[in-house]
């Protein structure tokens, strides 16, 4: 039996049912735990956001570019951080909590948050992940990119390889009014087989 949960999905009195509202109402009374209205973004708010999506992805080309053995994680940093100033945006990581550079820059076991030092550089086979959170007119966007310097051990490009796999997996697995725990079962269940 599903847990029940707290009527987060609230219809203002006097105003009519969408068949938005009809759908979430449905769920959240199957006991699913379902948003509040006002995470629903209006079409100037998703522009806003697609927008900044446009920089992230901006950067991380430029990334893509540029990375190569004997740069440093700072001089990519540095890159990234001119860049998204260039675009009129604001570098979301640089501040945060104190973090004092613009991107996060993992090399190899570093999971993630990696910090850009000019003591850190690329060498052949490092796998990177750089991770990119451009701020544009209030709206924020937030991705990163695997690469691979140069060539790297056949364990090192499966691991990368899978990964995009899921991740791909993962965006065509969710669907309006779908679970996430069903795009987490997809992904698990491509790792644990090709792992």
């Amino acid at each position: 039996m599903a847990k029940k949960h707290k009527n987060r999905w609230v219809v203002p009195t006097g105003q009519p049912l969408t068949e938005l509202d009809k759908r979430v109402l449905e769920i959240q009374n199957k006991g699913a735990l379902v948003p509040t209205r006002d995470l629903i973004k209006t079409p100037e708010q998703i522009e806003g956001i697609r927008q900044a999506g446009l920089i992230n992805t901006a950067a991380l080309d430029l990334a893509e570019r540029e990375i190569k053995e004997g740069m440093t994680t700072a001089e990519l940093d540095r890159m990234i951080h001119d860049f998204i100033i260039g675009q009129g945006a604001i570098p979301a990581c640089l501040g945060y909590e104190g973090f004092p550079k613009s991107c996060c820059i993992s090399i190899n076991e570093v999971v993630c948050h990696g910090i850009p030092s000019d003591e850190e550089e690329f060498f052949e086979g490092d796998i990177v992940n750089v991770d990119v959170t451009p701020i544009y007119n209030g709206y924020y966007a937030d991705a990163s990119r695997m690469f691979i310097i140069g060539k790297t051990s056949a364990e090192c490009e499966k691991l990368v390889r899978v990964a995009k796999e899921c991740l791909e997996i993962g965006m065509a697995v969710a669907k309006p009014w779908g679970f996430v725990g069903e795009i987490g079962k997809a992904i698990e269940k491509h790792a644990r087989k090709n792992g």
